[in-house]
């Protein structure tokens, strides 16, 4: 009999610039499944939190001293910072994100984990189905796809939650191609440098030169919620997650949330 596969998530953020991952946290302390670990990579603030009664669900890290990495990469291109006020060529703040999947990808023990960005808030129990619907065995990435959409400039996939199959013959490729587009300095050869764009081409290049496929999230189900390039909140996730990015981040929940909400009421 084959055993059911094992999850694990994992998030990264600054406490000082970013307070509101601990609504992350706490969501998912309450709503995930106890048997899925979390693993935090915090930067400014390990001290200040108080982790002892979930301490068993969530492991936190010092992200400067866990991921030297980024720094050496934030070292060794800093002559490209001055792209950083457009945001598809600001690779060193969506590089933070990527240098934490690959340590998590490293240290896990479950057979799938899952990236979560740090402004996501859970709102109603997940269960290890639910997260099991969302995989398949066979499969390396369980991602949001946005090709469907009809603005062309963010088609790109919404990286915001992605699943990896730690346990597929094509990780240990993912990762070193990942690490060649990051500490190689081949994502500043692409037209976009952040995250959701590097991932796709990666991702891409994969599926061709291996005849494979991955799992779209969006074709589980979109629905409308009054702006199609917020996936996350359209797609099936959003029956048990908001997702407060950009410009959302300091209000309760994003307008897209509110709009499902509304239209299942």
């Amino acid at each position: 009999m084959q055993t059911k596969p094992k999850f694990s998530a994992l998030t990264t953020f600054n406490l000082e610039k970013q307070p509101y991952g601990l609504d992350l946290i706490e969501s998912f302390y309450k709503f995930w499944p106890n048997n899925c670990v979390l693993y935090v990579f915090l930067e400014n603030g390990l001290e200040k939190i108080d982790y002892g009664k979930i301490k068993h669900k969530v492991k936190f890290f010092d992200y400067k001293t866990s991921i030297p990495d980024y720094y050496n990469f934030c070292k060794k291109f800093k002559s490209y910072k001055n792209k950083q006020d457009d945001y598809r060529l600001n690779a060193f703040r969506f590089a933070y994100k990527v240098f934490a999947m690959k340590k998590a990808v490293s240290i896990a023990s479950s057979d799938f984990l899952i990236w979560l960005d740090a402004d996501i808030k859970t709102v109603k129990p997940i269960t290890n189905e639910f997260l099991l619907r969302l995989t398949d065995r066979q499969k390396y990435i369980s991602y949001l796809g946005r090709s469907h959409v009809k603005k062309e400039n963010v088609r790109y996939s919404e990286n915001g939650f992605t699943i990896f199959n730690r346990k597929h013959p094509l990780n240990t490729l993912f990762w070193e191609k990942i690490q060649k587009m990051y500490s190689g300095g081949e994502l500043f050869k692409l037209s976009e440098w952040h995250d959701s764009f590097v991932f796709d081409v990666v991702r891409n290049l994969l599926e061709k030169e291996n005849n494979c496929s991955n799992v779209n999230i969006s074709n589980f189900g979109i629905k409308d919620v009054g702006n199609e390039s917020h996936v996350f909140v359209a797609s099936i996730l959003g029956d048990y997650m908001d997702h407060k990015k950009g410009s959302r981040k300091q209000k309760k929940w994003s307008p897209e949330f509110i709009n499902r909400f509304n239209s299942t009421t």
